[in-house]
């Protein structure tokens, strides 16, 4: 089994979520709950996650369906997500595809390759 990694930092307005591993649906499941969890756990709906995860890329039908699921559960939460990815390899059709996902679930979620622009993002909408 591939190495996860997960790290959560509490900033003044935020989460900082930083996530690697491979890059398979059940990573990303994992992070999504672990992320939603320590949001809700701490009281602190915003949340910037930087990913860097490794491997081939994930199908665009697996991102969907983990993409559903993940944003079904956090459904009424009042999370906001800017979700850096860090892999330049990654398909921009599927970062915008899974932030569709979210956003017509209620979830406000962007995807950015820049962390301080997500940032910026992030907390245009927290003051």
């Amino acid at each position: 089994m591939d190495q996860y990694r997960i790290s959560i930092e509490q900033r003044p307005q935020y989460l900082c979520a930083t996530v690697g591993g491979a890059n398979t649906p059940e990573t990303i499941l994992r992070y999504m709950t672990e992320i939603r969890e320590a949001c809700l756990r701490l009281r602190v709906l915003n949340v910037l996650v930087v990913a860097n995860l490794h491997g081939p890329g994930v199908s665009m039908l697996d991102l969907y369906k983990v993409m559903a699921l993940g944003s079904d559960e956090a459904i009424g939460s009042g999370l906001r997500v800017a979700y850096v990815e860090l892999n330049p390899e990654r398909s921009d059709a599927n970062m915008f595809m899974a932030e569709n996902v979210a956003t017509t679930r209620g979830i406000p979620v962007r995807t950015f390759r820049d962390v301080a622009a997500a940032e910026a993002w992030l907390l245009s909408a927290a003051t």
